[in-house]
């Protein structure tokens, strides 16, 4: 399975961020009988799982790394420059999903009056 990154599985991964997170967030913030090995993993397992494999897959892409002098050579510099866009659509999309989230449950509280 050879996956390309571009602009729309950066998205993805942003929105699959901040879908994962909020459960997770919310889930650990109402059970206070974890303890901080339990927290800990799990964070762990959640940084791993919704955000780390994604942005390395979906975002960055499986390349040759940078030169030290990449400033100096114009290919270089150029495929640096599309993956500092791919993860700026990767912020903006994560930040989307969140703020949709966060006008849905108010919404929702708003009704529940």
């Amino acid at each position: 399975m050879n996956i390309e990154p571009s602009f729309k599985t950066a998205a993805l991964a942003g929105a699959w961020f901040a879908v994962g997170g909020i459960p997770v967030e919310l889930w650990t913030d109402g059970n206070h009988g974890l303890t901080t090995l339990q927290s800990n993993l799990l964070m762990l397992g959640f940084g791993v799982f919704f955000f780390f494999l994604p942005c390395y897959f979906l975002v960055l892409g499986r390349h040759e790394p940078f030169e030290i002098d990449w400033i100096m050579e114009p290919s270089e510099r150029a495929r640096y420059a599309v993956i500092v866009k791919r993860m700026l659509v990767w912020m903006f999309s994560a930040s989307a999903a969140l703020m949709l989230w966060a006008g849905l449950s108010a919404l929702s509280a708003m009704l529940r009056r």
